[in-house]
């Protein structure tokens, strides 16, 4: 009864997203990304770091796992602060609240793959209220991350 009952659709479409988010980690595919926002990032402002950072690893997180990607990017991201002189526990927290906001797609989260799995809830309409909520978020972020810097 359980099996026929079960959207084994949504299931695979999550345990696709650890396996992506398991893949960029061992190709180095994450680090070459990283690498090319350290040219984004540095001799910029705090405010300007903190939101390059949060817009990525928030739209990160609608592809891949969110505790992966935290578990992948915050070591990353905290040698990359000590080389460009930023402190290394604003973009760890940014990373970390950051992986936090999935609100998207089905495979961002197991509570969006289950909401999507009803039916009830098409991914166009998904989506658009994710996206606002992505942008929201960001912002929301970036500020906090500013202040807890001592807004440099």
């Amino acid at each position: 009864d359980i099996q026929d009952n079960t959207d084994w659709g949504v299931l695979l479409l999550f345990g696709g997203g650890l396996t992506l988010s398991a893949v960029l980690g061992s190709s180095g595919a994450s680090k070459a990304l990283v690498e090319s926002i350290v040219e984004l990032i540095r001799n910029q402002n705090h405010f300007v770091i903190g939101l390059l950072v949060a817009t990525f690893i928030v739209f990160l997180t609608e592809f891949t796992s969110n505790t992966a990607s935290a578990a992948l990017l915050v070591p990353i991201f905290i040698s990359i602060a000590e080389e460009i002189g930023v402190p290394a526990i604003g973009l760890a927290m940014i990373i970390g609240i950051g992986a936090s906001c999935a609100f998207m797609l089905p495979v961002a989260t197991p509570p969006n793959a289950i909401a999507f799995g009803t039916g009830l809830i098409p991914q166009k309409v998904m989506l658009k209220a994710g996206f606002w909520l992505n942008i929201i978020s960001i912002l929301f972020i970036s500020i906090i991350g500013y202040y807890f810097w001592g807004g440099q």
